[in-house]
């Protein structure tokens, strides 16, 4: 089958029909974010992957805690992990979530005048290079591929993304690996909208879910287990046919990730471990007919799609 028959094939057909499931089934794909980045995320991270109803995360590759990370998906092939795009030191500083992949020499842009990562997004914004940022971003997918490991797709820590060129240093990098990548918002981007619009993209065989859905930042200053649980499952409710993507964060709340990120942060990590561990959460979806799917599949959809 020619290449612009499968492309033809795919854009004209639902993306469940392309993965092999009915127009009228309901596929979501959890994804735990900040994979590597202590051990209490990683090891709870990766208990929630063995329960099963998240079945994907994106790792971040310069974090501290990288090499267990590697070395539990080693241990566990069937668990998808992708790339969490990691180009600054976040408030919690260069000790988890930094150095970058290449030396400081090699990516100078990424660093402020104390030879530190940015740590927020807006001085980040305001100074990367876009050859830095490329030359980093494929660093870190190509030290993963180095470890005999897939990725499963790509992503971004924090909101690196609206640096105005970041969409098409993803888009590069997603179609010359043929991992699909998760599409932020591109109002801010100077790129061509016609040939970064949505179907342009799928015209040129990328593979990304119909909707992405994150809830962090909801009621922000509510700690309980209860109120959480109701959001994640109302919004499981509302879903209709397709395929949907659900970002979440996963952690023990111990004394020391406490100490690292804050009471806010460790509390809400521990309550969505909680929901996605949950045996509420998982009866309800299947009362709800919904299908928990990696984001393996979409990669192999992708991979299909380009190689032809």
């Amino acid at each position: 089958m020619s290449p612009i028959h499968l492309l033809k094939q795919y854009y004209h057909q639902p993306l469940t029909k392309q993965l092999g499931y009915s127009n009228k089934d309901i596929l979501v794909i959890v994804n735990i974010d900040d994979i590597g980045l202590h051990k209490d995320v990683t090891e709870a991270s990766f208990k929630a992957l063995k329960f099963g109803m998240a079945k994907t995360g994106s790792i971040m590759v310069p974090a501290l805690n990288f090499e267990q990370a590697i070395k539990l998906w080693k241990e566990n092939p069937e668990i998808d992990l992708g790339i969490h795009f990691t180009l600054t030191s976040d408030k919690w500083g260069e000790k988890y979530s930094g150095p970058t992949v290449l030396p400081k020499t090699a990516v100078p842009s990424l660093y402020n005048a104390q030879g530190i990562m940015w740590t927020t997004d807006e001085a980040f914004i305001m100074h990367a290079e876009r050859k830095d940022m490329e030359n980093e971003m494929e660093a870190q997918i190509i030290k993963v591929l180095d470890a005999g490991l897939k990725p499963s797709h790509l992503d971004h820590h924090m909101s690196i993304y609206g640096h105005p060129d970041f969409l098409s240093i993803l888009v590069e990098l997603s179609h010359k690996y043929k991992i699909p990548m998760h599409l932020p918002g591109r109002r801010r981007y100077k790129l061509p909208f016609v040939k970064n619009n949505l179907f342009s993209l799928r015209r040129r065989g990328h593979v990304f879910p119909d909707t992405q859905i994150g809830i962090y930042h909801e009621g922000a200053q509510n700690l309980h287990l209860d109120f959480w649980k109701a959001k994640y499952h109302d919004c499981l409710r509302s879903l209709k046919s397709g395929v949907h993507l659900i970002k979440v964060h996963i952690a023990f709340q111990t004394k020391e990730l406490e100490d690292i990120t804050g009471l806010h942060d460790s509390s809400i990590r521990q309550i969505d471990y909680d929901v996605w561990t949950s045996d509420d959460t998982k009866k309800l979806a299947e009362e709800l007919g919904i299908t928990f799917i990696g984001y393996r599949p979409l990669q192999q959809l992708q991979e299909k799609l380009m190689s032809g």
